[in-house]
């Protein structure tokens, strides 16, 4: 395997599996691609047939498979020309934020198409041509046995003299014959124009399916732009708002819902047309592989007989609004690799209006182009974002990584069984080289069947690994920024919680006395702020006092007197000394008060941002919290099962809805505002995802 590539997902110089995926391998240096030229940090993507070849010397070329290429791509609609501006103008902050994340010319994709105009008009020739097909008549000779001979050629008499084989018996007057040679008609099928209207039954309803799934995935994303502008039955409105004001008022949607089920039910109703073409004698006689080319040849039935002509017309309006051509190997690449980017500036979009839900801002408009990187700062702390020159973004809070966001153009909802299969165990087998929490992103919507592990984030009990998240986006799907915005919530809110308790080292003498229950010692110099600190110990003010005091009386003596230099060393190293353990206590202070920092974070709700939480501390290092505003409750648990603790997030319900564990469901409810999983059946529990165990989550303290 050539060792010339890196991993978008892991960020290191790896060998190429045998199996790849679209977006994951960049090329580490030039070399050749299904071919081609390319410089290094080129996206590695399959050719037509799903294949990549890759040669960089010395290295010797490899081939990886593919999952069987699809035909439909997740386009962006309005968003291709906006995201095209951003990555040439290199717009900051503001700027990528002024871009909505969803397709807002969607409803130009529910109106009838050209080809279907023209479908509605000609479909009735196609169909009459597959119900009675003109044919030629094609005579041939055959041996047949005499009781079926119709017409014997002038030629049967000789040939019987020469095959006795076929004699029945020999009479006085000549040879009684079994079997001769006659002449068989049969009508002939597949011609021209027959081999065009059965072919244009196959491209109508390729294309006819394709605008199916097209419509279905706008209807569903109309229909959770509409179920969001209506008060949510469990009360959960903090997500209602932000997936609202994603949208606004700019759709009419009761216009856009009755457009898309109008195109729906003639969509449908085509597709059931063109289905039973496919059991009429033209088409089951005439063979597959008899293609056609696509530029159209006429010949006299198609120019005069009436149907024929219409179908003829047909054929060309198809070539003409949904042909797309046979592209050369250099198109085909140039075509995928603009894909490729487009997606990966979309997926640095999302990650922006995620950023955003969580209120950071930038500390300068920075302009934003691989390679950039933003300062932000808000609730969460400083957090800087980079996108990187392989096109992924990632996240770095003091210094450390804490997520990678990875887009692969690959739509898992629309492959093969088996392909999925190899799509997760080549996913599971790069994921082991993970040492930072990553987010892949690909395009799709919740409502397609998939395998729950590719929808799933890494703290979910059925995730892919425990580093790695899966989730699909869409431009026309509404709740694409609220699930990557879950993912944020686990590796800044999650990753709070689970520092709990803060911890600190200093060699300051703490007085015993007085010594809050809540400040524990943690081995030698250790300590843990378990809760917030009602009132400072008034021994702990004194003894800073007076550790001030001696060491200005040394000081003072140590001025006036004219000492010896001997006795003047040893003053000196007595105020070293004094300034040493006041300096330790003046660090111990100074812990402390970011210890109470840490804790005062802690008590504000995630949910509504309220300050000054309810605070409970528990044993073995849990604590927790319950907003007074909006109700909800967040905490720190231990599993009993795998002794591991886990943050847990749980918004207030006015109602319970019934659930189906299906994959997705937590999104659809909480939104960003759950962190690990709760169980479906009990709410009030949560499912450990090392464990994979329900563990009681009540309210009341362990």
């Amino acid at each position: 395997m050539s060792g010339q590539a890196v991993s978008r997902l892991t960020g290191a110089a790896a060998p190429l599996p045998g199996f790849g995926l679209s977006g994951l391998w960049i090329s580490a240096t030039s070399g050749l691609l299904n071919g081609l030229s390319v410089p290094a940090r080129t996206p590695l993507l399959p050719d037509a047939r799903g294949v990549l070849t890759w040669s960089a010397a010395p290295a010797d070329p490899v081939t990886v498979a593919f999952p069987a290429p699809h035909e439909t791509r997740a386009p962006l609609g309005s968003l291709e020309a906006a995201l095209t501006g951003l990555a040439l103008d290199t717009g900051g902050w503001a700027d990528w934020l002024q871009v909505s994340p969803l397709d807002r010319d969607l409803t130009d994709e529910l109106h009838r198409y050209p080809l279907e105009d023209a479908m509605e008009r000609e479909l009735p020739h196609l169909e009459e041509v597959c119900r009675k097909p003109r044919t030629h008549l094609e005579i041939f000779e055959e041996r047949q046995l005499v009781s079926r001979a119709r017409q014997i050629p002038v030629r049967a008499v000789n040939y019987l003299a020469s095959h006795t084989e076929d004699w029945d018996a020999r009479t006085l007057r000549g040879v009684r014959p079994r079997r001769v040679i006659t002449n068989v008609r049969d009508d002939l099928y597949d011609i021209y124009e027959n081999r065009v209207a059965a072919r244009l039954v196959d491209h109508l309803t390729q294309y006819v399916r394709r605008r199916l799934a097209r419509v279905r995935e706008l209807l569903n994303g109309l229909d959770t732009i509409d179920l969001n502008a209506q008060a949510p039955p469990s009360g959960m409105h903090w997500r209602q708002r932000r997936v609202y004001r994603l949208w606004g008022e700019s759709l009419d949607l009761t216009e856009a819902q009755r457009l898309g089920r109008e195109r729906l039910t003639e969509l449908d109703q085509l597709l059931y047309r063109l289905g039973r073409l496919k059991a009429s004698p033209l088409y089951s006689q005439v063979p597959t592989k008899s293609q056609v080319p696509a530029q159209l040849r006429l010949t006299n039935i198609l120019g005069n007989d009436p149907h024929y002509r219409r179908v003829a017309r047909l054929w060309r309006s198809w070539h003409r609004h949904a042909h797309t051509g046979h592209a050369s190997v250099q198109e085909q690449q140039q075509t995928a690799q603009h894909e490729a980017a487009q997606f990966d500036r979309y997926a640095l979009l999302l990650t922006l209006h995620a950023l955003q839900q969580f209120e950071f801002t930038p500390v300068a408009d920075t302009a934003l182009h691989p390679g950039a990187t933003l300062s932000l700062r808000g609730p969460e702390g400083p957090t800087e974002l980079t996108w990187q020159l392989d096109g992924t973004c990632s996240l770095q809070q003091a210094g450390t990584s804490i997520l990678r966001v990875v887009a692969s153009p690959t739509p898992f909802g629309d492959l093969r069984r088996e392909d999925v299969s190899r799509a997760v165990a080549a996913l599971r087998e790069e994921a082991r080289a993970l040492t930072t929490r990553t987010l892949l992103l690909y395009p799709g919507n919740a409502q397609q069947t998939l395998i729950p592990e590719l929808q799933a984030v890494s703290s979910d009990p059925v995730r892919l690994h425990p580093m790695l998240s899966c989730l699909p986006v869409s431009a026309v799907d509404l709740e694409s920024v609220e699930r990557l915005a879950r993912v944020l919530r686990l590796v800044l809110t999650g990753a709070r919680f689970t520092a709990y308790p803060p911890t600190f080292e200093t060699g300051a003498a703490v007085p015993r006395a007085e010594l809050p229950d809540v400040l524990q010692p943690r081995g030698p110099g250790g300590w843990a702020l378990l809760g917030p600190l009602r009132t400072r110990p008034g021994s702990w003010t004194e003894e800073g006092r007076r550790r001030q005091q001696v060491l200005e009386d040394v000081k003072r003596q140590l001025a006036t007197h004219n000492a010896d230099r001997l006795t003047q060393r040893r003053a000196q190293r007595e105020v070293e000394r004094l300034q040493a353990e006041l300096d330790e206590w003046t660090t111990f202070l100074t812990a402390l008060e970011a210890s109470e920092e840490h804790l005062s974070r802690l008590r504000r709700c995630p949910v509504c941002g309220t300050e000054g939480a309810e605070f409970s501390h528990w044993q073995d290092d849990q604590f927790h919290c319950e907003c007074g505003d909006c109700g909800a409750a967040w905490s720190l648990r231990r599993c009993p099962a795998c002794q591991q603790r886990h943050p847990w997030l749980l918004p207030h319900l006015h109602t319970v809805p019934t659930l189906e564990a299906d994959p997705g469901w937590a999104d659809r409810l909480y939104g960003r505002d759950v962190l690990t999983l709760p169980d479906p059946f009990d709410l009030d529990s949560f499912i450990c995802p090392d464990a994979r165990l329900s563990v009681e989550g009540r309210h009341d303290a362990p």
